[in-house]
């Protein structure tokens, strides 16, 4: 298999102290793998303009009708964002904070993989995202909000400014009350981007890797056996959602059989790609990706979709006589090893008598995962996609995901106020 990878990124960061920096990365080149009794892998990249520019304007023929999307045009000027984003710029200016960032990214990803067989298959995908970090008086850690899309640098400024202004709020309430919680309770995840914590606890878990290695907690032989609720169902992808909608294959040529993972609370197929297929004796992969052609492939996920139920989600509030609803989400940590996993909720409220009372400010959320994988108590009706913001970090490596959900009903979570302050 060869995988030819052409990536162009720009990072452009502005401070509460004017400072300014910009950055243009690009890279070309090629990843060779082969396998015969062991595998042998080879990256070559094209350096300098005309080497780099010569091989991909004869490969993926720029100029070729049709082939929009291969584009090098990336709109993408300091200058322009400073000046298109200026209301989140005045805003921040006027927040009763320490310190605060702006962060604008973007990536343009074109790569072609060849298979032994000789067919070729393309992927392209665009992404351009902001980053506001704030720190508040007090707390060592900064407070993240993001956003994202495929399609241009433009963002909701009054929805991120408003969700800036939300959490800080709270965070400042929160201090004054000291709410503490010293029991498990049900943790009610908002729709959309609560779906990044299934992308933790269960993805991952469904990796072939970890699985061959035995450190997920999953194993092949729960294929076909029950591993979460009824009224659960999982999947890879959804053709409604545009996100990925260049993406026609994995980094090894190939697409997974179903997008179906758990149905009904059925674990119908894991996350794998071509070599751990083999290692495990399963029938489907079509989930290799890497970060860039120096790096090798391993199974990963695109997306993870919780599908949604017929629910109404002020129903789940009702229905909880004490809890915690969950509405901004930061980073999680697992330990395979310990069969637990940690994870930050930037913006958080007490659930009282099946209402929304005191805030939480910035919680953690931790749990056993086969107990919290079984305790999905309620799948509402309102399916969100997440905010388009959605990153993975696995063995050095960093890639896009995406992932969406209802708002779900977890019980039997552990709840405490995260270390930031």
């Amino acid at each position: 298999m060869d995988l030819i990878d052409d990536n162009y990124g720009c990072y452009f960061s502005i401070d509460s102290q004017d400072r300014k920096e910009y950055t243009v990365k690009t890279k070309t080149g090629i990843l060779k793998r082969s396998f015969n009794d062991q595998w042998t892998s080879s990256s070559h990249e094209l350096t300098g303009i005309a080497e780099a520019g010569e091989f991909m304007e004869k490969k993926i023929n720029l100029k070729q009708k049709g082939h929009k999307e291969w584009s090098t045009d990336v709109p993408f000027k300091p200058g322009k964002l400073v000046n298109e984003n200026q209301f989140i710029l005045n805003s921040l200016q006027g927040l009763e904070v320490m310190e605060w960032k702006v962060i604008f990214r973007a990536l343009r990803t074109r790569r072609i993989i060849i298979k032994n067989t000789g067919k070729e298959r393309r992927n392209h995908f665009n992404h351009f995202s902001v980053l506001i970090k704030v720190r508040l008086k007090d707390h060592r850690h900064f407070i993240e909000v993001g956003e994202g899309n495929i399609h241009s640098p433009k963002f909701n400024q009054d929805g991120l400014i408003s969700r800036v202004r939300e959490i800080i709020d709270n965070n400042k309430e929160a201090e004054e009350r000291q709410v503490e919680i010293k029991e498990k309770i049900p943790v009610i995840l908002s729709a959309g981007d609560g779906g990044i914590l299934f992308h933790e606890i269960l993805g991952h878990a469904l990796e072939a890797d970890y699985i061959y290695l035995r450190r997920s907690p999953i194993s092949v032989n729960d294929i076909g056996r029950p591993i979460m609720p009824k009224n659960v169902t999982v999947v890879t992808a959804d053709k409604e959602d545009t996100f990925f909608g260049g993406i026609t294959c994995d980094d090894e040529g190939e697409t997974p059989k179903s997008p179906v993972l758990i149905e009904k609370g059925v674990l119908k197929n894991i996350i794998s790609d071509s070599f751990y297929k083999d290692l495990l004796n399963i029938k489907t992969c079509g989930h290799s990706r890497v970060e860039d052609f120096t790096s090798l492939p391993m199974p990963r996920m695109y997306a993870l979709y919780l599908k949604p139920g017929n629910q109404d989600p002020e129903e789940l509030i009702a229905s909880t006589p004490y809890g915690v609803h969950a509405r901004e989400f930061g980073e999680g940590k697992i330990h395979f090893d310990k069969n637990i996993f940690y994870f930050n909720i930037r913006d958080a409220r007490l659930i009282e008598k099946g209402r929304r009372t005191v805030p939480l400010g910035n919680i953690v959320v931790r749990g056993d995962i086969f107990e919290v994988l079984n305790s999905v108590e309620q799948v509402a009706n309102d399916f969100r996609y997440d905010k388009g913001n959605s990153y993975c970090y696995k063995n050095g490596q960093t890639v896009n995901v995406r992932v969406g959900q209802p708002t779900v009903k977890i019980n039997n979570l552990y709840v405490t106020k995260d270390t930031n302050d």
